[in-house]
């Protein structure tokens, strides 16, 4: 378990979202660049010809990115479940040779689940929701899955923003992160979210099923960690 995860980093993350500070800090945070920067640290992971997996596309931004570093040998699978980012994403991406669009969520099984359309101009809030009235029926994969019946093929690199349900996700590629060809996974952590849906140990739980799957964990800031594989 590292610090960013511990009981009293935790608990002081609870306290600063039950008085505001949390959305003060996150909102300087965006304006100063940092998941910019993450994300450009994290592109350095991907090279020519590496296959990539866009687990919560979104409306494409990082797909286009990444396709980009890839090039024409490689190749990126972008999964975006809401249908309103989703016609936005096959807009940007649909030209590119490189990337294959679905539009489906990642968990921990095949099925259907209601999702929730952000109110934020790109979307980028959306996610999947215990109460149905609230949302739309989307369809959902699990990563063994999509590798089991040929839907995708075995990526290199894996970028996961999904809103609080990151937790399923990895639990749905398990036999995938054992596969020595995944050599990074990015994630976003949305521990507000993942506090909300009663899940506050998921980080730490995240972080052990990662270690276990032989991969070492960098926290570049206050809400994305680095997984690589141990050589």
């Amino acid at each position: 378990m590292s610090w960013r995860t511990s009981g009293w980093v935790l608990k002081a993350r609870d306290a600063g979202r039950l008085i505001g500070i949390n959305r003060l800090i996150a909102s300087w945070l965006l304006r100063a660049g940092y998941e910019t920067r993450y994300y450009s640290h994290f592109a350095t992971c991907i090279h020519p010809g590496d296959c990539v997996w866009d687990i919560g596309a979104n409306v494409g931004h990082y797909t286009r990115l990444f396709a980009e570093r890839v090039g024409a040998k490689g190749k990126v699978f972008a999964f975006e479940p809401s249908p309103v980012n989703y016609r936005r994403l096959v807009e940007q991406c649909s030209t590119l040779g490189n990337v294959a669009l679905f539009q489906c969520g990642l968990g921990n099984a095949d099925g259907k689940l209601h999702f929730e359309q952000g109110k934020d101009e790109l979307g980028a809030t959306s996610r999947v929701t215990e109460r149905p009235s609230d949302g739309v029926v989307v369809e959902i994969r699990s990563g063994d899955s999509l590798l089991a019946d040929g839907t995708a093929d075995v990526p290199q690199i894996i970028k996961i923003d999904v809103e609080g349900f990151e937790w399923e996700v990895l639990e749905g590629m398990a036999a995938l992160l054992k596969q020595k060809r995944l050599r990074a996974i990015g994630v976003e952590v949305h521990f507000g979210i993942l506090k909300e849906r009663g899940m506050r140990e998921v980080p730490q739980q995240i972080e052990s099923l990662l270690r276990d799957s032989g991969f070492s964990l960098t926290w570049p800031d206050i809400s994305h960690f680095l997984a690589l594989r141990n050589v």
